[in-house]
């Protein structure tokens, strides 16, 4: 161990010591049945936080009648949905028992208009990550390479030059090197080889778009790295094909985390089967059937929190193991997969619907394709096809793309439809590039 890595570990000892703490108390609940009298007992004291010092849950406690505690989760199923449109009521969020803190957090808009939320600093997250990471054996301090992006969170002028300073100092104290993910061009992504083949790290970090447009405009060099253990993948689900395609140029295994910026971590995956396991001891997941037969996630943070989100649609479709459907409706311990958002499902005028996620069926068989992404106006049954991709695309190829798209989508001749190479597809504040945009 080198000695920053020693000063790095001495300096975030507190972390470490609730890292093992929190561990240790998480495993003294050995059953589905302790978990929920556990989470029970947490959300009863978020609750009664949020009615008696929160307007917006005042108000709401009054519009439907809601109990001062409940006895059983699955007494949930019952209460209203909590969505982002309500959150931008920020004054019907002031609490009334504490000062509002300075702190902000500002979502990654992938949705629509991004929202800033004041906050407390959440360390519970940070605890959530590092027993994550553990369980693929990463420990803090390990060699961190990161195709990331938070730049929009520096500020400007003076305060941008010192929140920059800071970030770099922090970084090379935890011995990471940082690359910005908001440019997934081919030569934003060269660049971004040499520092990672300069850096060796053990550890990858990225957005999944990121991470993809990495590998795929570097793919001649696969192998040539080979020090890579981990790659922990976030901000956007994978395929099993990619995340193949990921672990043979790495030469390690894929790694995802589940969270949001309002939510926090929520999940990780395990390295045994590539499931995620919910962070229960700090957020209450509870899945809601839906028409269509799939499982929209609602989210209850169980931590004290400035916001407190009670019964919070973060929009994502999940992938349950359907044998344990009533649980998972109470509380959902594990997740096989997060399919992705219902604001992808596309629905025109004509008539013609699909899930955005079809996609990735339609480009992958143009190898050169690094990156996608539909433009689609659904009042006007109009769609673009965005890629990116590693050479000047030939009219030919694109039109594989627009005939594979006609194959898959009924009716998809209702459809004024166009396939585009662009140099870069549209991203959020956040870095995040969204699957669907509606023009």
């Amino acid at each position: 161990m080198s000695l920053i890595d020693r000063v790095y570990r001495f300096l975030i000892r507190k972390r470490l010591a609730a890292v093992a703490n929190t561990a240790r108390e998480m495993a003294k609940y050995s059953s589905r049945t302790e978990i929920e009298i556990f989470q029970l007992r947490r959300f009863n004291d978020v609750w009664r936080t949020a009615y008696m010092n929160v307007p917006f849950y005042a108000r709401w406690r009054e519009r439907y009648g809601l109990p001062e505690k409940i006895d059983a989760l699955a007494e949930l199923e019952k209460w209203p949905v909590l969505t982002k449109a309500d959150l931008r009521d920020l004054k019907a969020f002031k609490r009334s028992d504490v000062p509002e803190p300075d702190g902000r957090i500002l979502t990654g808009g992938s949705t629509g208009e991004p929202i800033r939320l004041p906050c407390w600093s959440d360390s519970m997250s940070g605890v959530s990550q590092i027993i994550g990471r553990q369980a693929y054996g990463i420990q803090p301090g390990d060699r961190t390479f990161l195709l990331w992006g938070h730049e929009h969170l520096y500020g400007t002028g003076f305060k941008r030059r010192v929140n920059t300073f800071k970030r770099r100092f922090k970084d090379w104290l935890a011995d990471w090197r940082r690359v910005s993910a908001y440019d997934l061009s081919a030569a934003a992504m060269h660049d971004a080889y040499v520092a990672f083949a300069t850096f060796k790290p053990e550890f990858v970090i990225g957005f999944s778009p990121a991470v993809l447009a990495f590998v795929r405009h570097n793919k001649d060099r696969a192998g040539a790295v080979g020090n890579v253990r981990v790659i922990l993948c976030t901000a956007g689900p994978l395929t099993s094909d990619e995340k193949r395609e990921i672990e043979a140029f790495f030469g390690g295994v894929v790694c995802m985390e589940y969270g949001s910026v309002e939510c926090g971590i929520m999940a990780y995956t395990r390295p045994k089967d590539g499931w995620y396991d919910v962070f229960w001891n700090t957020h209450l997941l509870q899945a809601q059937k839906q028409s269509d037969g799939e499982y929209k996630n609602l989210v209850t943070r169980l931590t004290d929190c400035y916001v407190p989100l009670i019964r919070y649609d973060i929009g994502d479709y999940l992938e349950l193991n359907p044998a344990a459907e009533m649980e998972n409706a109470r509380s959902v311990l594990e997740i096989r997969s997060v399919k992705g958002r219902p604001s992808e499902m596309i629905n025109f005028a004509c008539g013609v619907s699909f899930f955005g996620a079809l996609i990735g069926d339609c480009v992958k068989q143009v190898p050169e394709v690094i990156a996608s992404q539909i433009a689609v106006d659904e009042g006007a049954d109009k769609l673009e096809i965005r890629v990116t991709a590693t050479e000047t695309l030939s009219a030919e190829k694109l039109a594989l793309v627009k005939n594979r798209f006609e194959l898959t989508v009924a009716d998809a001749g209702k459809l004024n439809v166009s396939v585009v190479q662009v140099e870069r597809l549209y991203t959020t504040v956040g870095g995040k590039t969204p699957r669907v945009v509606r023009l």
